[in-house]
């Protein structure tokens, strides 16, 4: 997975398609990355609204691993924005999120503030299964 900090989005027809500023490396080894395909993902913003993202994939030429190239308005394997979550878990806003989601990330609110930390830190290979292995969140 590859998340990205420098983009620009444009919207087609109700889509929202990510348009990098330069096609990234591979974080595995470093190799050239060429376009496999794209997927659709489902983004729901803090008021409720639900927007629908076209992500690129890429295949590395090298190593042969594909990669999903995520915005950084978006958490690896959650459907909320980034921003929704965060002020959610700090009591700044009130998200349309159900309360057991809401539930499940105060649960998960020590792994989800490590993923942003690495998100952050511009580390690629975020796993969710990292951390506390204890713990019954979805995934572990």
């Amino acid at each position: 997975m590859i998340v990205s900090k420098k983009y620009k989005i444009k919207e087609h027809d109700g889509m929202y398609y990510i348009v990098p500023s330069s096609v990234p490396g591979c974080p595995h080894c470093g190799g050239v990355m060429r376009i496999r395909d794209s997927k659709k993902r489902k983004l729901i913003l803090s008021d409720g609204t639900v927007q629908t993202f076209v992500l690129r994939r890429y295949k590395c030429t090298v190593c042969g691993r594909v990669h999903l190239e995520l915005p950084d308005i978006m958490i690896p394997h959650k459907h909320y924005a980034r921003s929704a979550i965060v002020e959610t878990m700090r009591g700044e806003r009130n998200c349309a999120a159900e309360q057991s989601t809401i539930y499940r990330w105060n649960r998960e609110k020590m792994q989800l503030e490590c993923q942003l930390i690495e998100l952050d830190k511009g580390n690629p290979e975020v796993n969710r299964a990292d951390g506390d292995h204890n713990c019954r969140c979805a995934g572990n």
